[in-house]
């Protein structure tokens, strides 16, 4: 099967419901979040949902809901990440602490959060139903905003003594396990074993951190046009990522402590961003970096043998590939 067309189609499928579920009044707040959330976006982990349920015989009806959910979690976090990392574009256009300013984005976003639950809540699960539902969404949530702190401690103390293991550690909160979360609660909505279930969130988890290294490569060497975001945006954050801790661990003294100095720089110039780019090009860690994330589908694909149906199978596999070719 052709895995872009089907991305394409339960993009749409959850597009056309994404909007419905946000407020109309008052105006001034829910608009700007509407015209946030009809950015697009690549829906990967709502598509991911739906296709877990689909999966292990679950209907698309009972899937959506959670899909709904876990899609505006994401974006109220990344309007918040973007207040917190100074981002300025997101999805092609303005960030909304630039359009708006920091205080109306940090409230929109809170606003976006009260939705997550009102969709859940709108729908009258059953009441068991709804109670195992919230405990996957709040691990999962809890998750995110723990690996998130951790990368903000990173930048608030300065520390650059970061192993690999802990960058996977931040990586799984932050980024894998809503991913996990997102396959995990997909089949949970079909009502099957919890060893499935299990099976699905570890598929996720291994997905989401080579989609959080292959985001990592393409924040370096992506098609501008394509990406939609800032190239060397991460650099001129001074992110820990996998490629730049790779750098700064094989680095000579000299050059090590110069890469050190302009990621902890408040302000870097495009000359320097450049510089540590061609570096990490140079000394090979984006290539390992891309490594890294085939290694991870490898295991997320091992960790499918949960899903008996193979054309299912075949379906998550293919999104696992798409994780790390993806150009935006």
């Amino acid at each position: 099967m052709n895995i872009d067309e089907y991305i394409s189609t339960q993009s749409k499928k959850i597009e056309s419901q994404l909007c419905n579920e946000i407020p109309q009044e008052p105006e001034s707040m829910y608009e700007m979040l509407r015209e946030y959330i009809s950015r697009g976006g690549k829906r990967i982990r709502p598509i991911l949902t739906l296709a877990c349920a689909d999966a292990v015989g679950g209907k698309e009806e009972d899937a959506m809901p959670y899909a709904l959910a876990i899609e505006i979690f994401h974006n109220f976090s990344l309007i918040h990440d973007d207040a917190e990392d100074n981002s300025p574009v997101r999805r092609g256009k303005p960030t909304l602490h630039e359009q708006y300013g920091i205080p109306i984005a940090i409230n929109s976003g809170d606003a976006l959060y009260t939705v997550v639950w009102s969709t859940l809540l709108s729908r009258n699960l059953p009441p068991e139903k709804f109670q195992g539902a919230m405990k996957i969404l709040v691990k999962g949530f809890s998750s995110v905003v723990n690996g998130q702190g951790t990368e903000l401690e990173w930048y608030r103390s300065g520390n650059f003594n970061i192993s690999e293991e802990d960058y996977f550690g931040m990586a799984s909160g932050k980024t894998a396990s809503l991913i996990g979360a997102s396959c995990e609660i997909g089949a949970y909505s079909a009502g099957v074993p919890r060893e499935v279930q299990d099976g699905l969130r570890i598929f996720g988890e291994k997905i989401g951190l080579a989609f959080q290294v292959r985001d990592d490569v393409l924040n370096l060497v992506a098609d501008p046009s394509k990406y939609k975001k800032e190239i060397g945006e991460d650099i001129k954050e001074g992110k820990r990522s996998l490629i730049t801790l790779k750098l700064i661990g094989i680095l000579p003294k000299k050059e090590k402590e110069k890469v050190i100095e302009i990621l902890g720089k408040p302000v870097k110039s495009d000359e320097e961003v450049s510089w540590v780019i061609s570096l990490a090009k140079e000394h090979g860690t984006i290539d390992y970096a891309n490594s890294v994330s085939d290694k991870f589908v490898g295991e997320a694909k091992e960790a499918l043998t949960v899903i008996e149906n193979e054309e299912k199978r075949e379906i998550l596999a293919s999104l696992a590939d798409y994780m790390v070719r993806r150009e935006k």
